[in-house]
């Protein structure tokens, strides 16, 4: 599911060789790891230059390389290909998470991918999504917490030109100051907002799309359960990246949800 965020000009359901999928890291995410003799089956998409580049900058910490396909009318291709140089990883590999799990079966039922591959994703083991109430926040914003605005408050503060870094959720206003994380993953999610500006409902709904929630146009589409799930997925990125302890509510800004 990709938004209006990557165009792509087609799609073939197709078969991979000499690579193998699984999920690795702390939030379950899957890779191609380079598999003599193995393969599995997937979605190859054709885009184009600038769209290549878009994805280049997502996939930052990844490298492209050539792979093998083979189409389901039985054309072999040459594909690219996102992996690794190494897949040791610092943090302890966990099983995907079910908005991702759902997201990769949507794809693949659509597709029409191999009957073995649907029942290889149908049936793996994943982290249940959250309930409502076991949602993660930042916090409440203070009483006396100024009213910002996203134009003037939190656009300009992008954390490139300015050493602070400001992004809009579900009502509230947080900031951190760049420099003071370190480490490739945070810096990794700061292009991100880069990118694709700062409200993080609008961003993150489709970047870490849930078939459950979907994606909203605008910000008046989201409920109020669907904006927390939104700052859930945030804290739960901070803590993996390490800079949870460096994020503050500063404000709050006003929001209409559809609820």
């Amino acid at each position: 599911k990709t938004g209006t965020f990557i165009q792509l000009d087609s799609s073939f359901p197709a078969e991979l060789f000499d690579f193998e999928l699984k999920f690795n890291g702390a939030l379950g995410f899957a890779d191609a790891i380079p598999s003599k003799g193995s393969s599995f089956h997937g979605v190859l998409h054709l885009v184009d230059a600038e769209t290549m580049s878009r994805l280049d900058a997502l996939e930052i910490s990844y490298k492209r390389v050539d792979g093998q396909a083979r189409l389901y009318d039985g054309t072999m291709v040459t594909a690219t290909v996102y992996t690794k140089d190494s897949f040791v990883s610092t943090q302890k590999d966990n099983p995907p998470q079910q908005r991702y799990l759902d997201l990769l079966i949507e794809g693949a039922k659509h597709f029409q991918l191999h009957e073995k591959q649907i029942k290889f994703l149908e049936s793996h083991e994943c982290v249940p999504r959250p309930q409502p109430h076991e949602f993660k926040s930042f916090g409440p914003t203070a009483e006396d917490a100024p009213l910002m605005s996203y134009e003037n408050d939190i656009c300009p503060f992008n954390g490139r030109d300015t050493p602070n870094l400001r992004l809009a959720v579900n009502g509230k206003v947080l900031e951190i100051f760049v420099k003071n994380v370190e480490g490739t993953l945070f810096r990794n999610s700061m292009n991100f907002y880069r990118q694709f500006g700062q409200r993080v409902e609008l961003t993150l709904s489709r970047i870490l799309y849930d078939p459950k929630y979907g994606c909203p146009e605008s910000l008046e589409e989201c409920t109020r359960e669907q904006s927390a799930y939104i700052e859930h997925i945030l804290h739960q990125g901070s803590e993996v990246n390490t800079s949870i302890d460096h994020w503050k509510v500063i404000g709050c800004i006003l929001q209409e949800y559809k609820d």
